[in-house]
């Protein structure tokens, strides 16, 4: 018999190349980061080479982790896709499909329901922030905001979009300007997302002003600041103040009147929105379904 490493090693190193730190592996590994580091150090030791540069809580790969991982991933990727294709065969008329918290409610909940009801599919559906694990969890299908985290699965673009600015109808009466530059909009009623954990260095206020051409000064007051894209739309909503939000989860809040977009001025998201899935449930007939009901088969 070969002189195998531990599995339970090779997954350590997997999951702390993938992600970049071990404690974020230990997140994902459900154990503790001195855990992941004590089996990637046993593996370093069964094959002779160090995998890692380790320096305080940073790790980087060193030239053998760098010709290690991309096989090592793909390999994980293969059993994940054979353990897929045999859970096909047990539930073909149900579909876990995970989605980007502000993508479940805005974007994806009314093409749920109609996607069911068309086809007779149960979907189960996972509200979540990235990264999640299709193995463990039984995932067929993940919609989010790009594809960094799932480099070994297939990745079909959703849509791109564009930050607008939005308000209630009441609150730019109260402070419109002719040019729908928001000029008489005071900072304190500038209503600043944080986006959530997958976007990163998306639009900011200050991005808007500068693209706008009305300053790039700092803001006088912090504003109204939230960390749930949903949230910020429903404080717009209820005359909070004005939010910077994506164009493709406003626009049936535009189309029904309770949003309004004063200004032409916006700023593109800078990833697609995007549908991520194993190569092993590519050929399943619910996920071809769903992806012919979402225009990308």
């Amino acid at each position: 018999m070969r002189n195998l490493p531990s599995l339970n090693g090779l997954r350590a190193f997997e999951v702390a190349a993938r992600c970049g730190s071990f404690v974020l592996a230990g997140n994902e590994l459900g154990v503790s980061s001195a855990a992941v580091s004590l089996q990637v150090k046993s593996l370093e030791d069964h094959l002779g080479k160090k995998l890692f540069l380790r320096k305080g809580n940073r790790i980087s790969l060193t030239d053998a982790g760098e010709e290690m991982y991309p096989k090592l991933a793909h390999a994980f990727s293969e059993l994940s896709d054979a353990a897929q294709i045999v859970r096909s065969n047990k539930r073909s008329r149900q579909l876990v499909v995970s989605v980007l918290p502000a993508l479940s409610e805005l974007w994806f909940l009314p093409k749920a329901l109609e996607f069911s009801n068309k086809t007779g599919i149960c979907l189960d559906i996972r509200v979540q922030e990235d990264p999640i694990d299709f193995e463990r969890e039984s995932i067929d299908v993940r919609l989010t905001f790009g594809s960094v985290f799932y480099p070994e699965y297939r990745q079909t673009p959703l849509f791109s979009d564009l930050a607008i600015p939005v308000c209630a109808p009441s609150f730019w009466a109260q402070h419109s300007d002719p040019e729908g530059m928001l000029t008489n909009v005071p900072d304190a009623k500038l209503i600043h997302n944080k986006w959530g954990p997958s976007y990163a260095s998306e639009p900011l206020w200050l991005d808007w002003r500068r693209e706008a051409g009305t300053g790039g000064a700092a803001l006088t007051s912090p504003g109204f600041v939230l960390s749930d894209t949903s949230l910020a739309i429903s404080a717009a909503k209820q005359g909070a103040g004005i939010a910077l939000a994506p164009s493709i989860l406003v626009s049936s809040a535009l189309f029904s009147g309770s949003l309004v977009s004063p200004s032409s001025v916006s700023l593109p998201m800078k990833k697609d929105y995007v549908c991520i899935y194993p190569n092993a449930r590519a050929e399943a007939p619910a996920v071809r379904l769903f992806l012919k009901y979402l225009d990308l088969d």
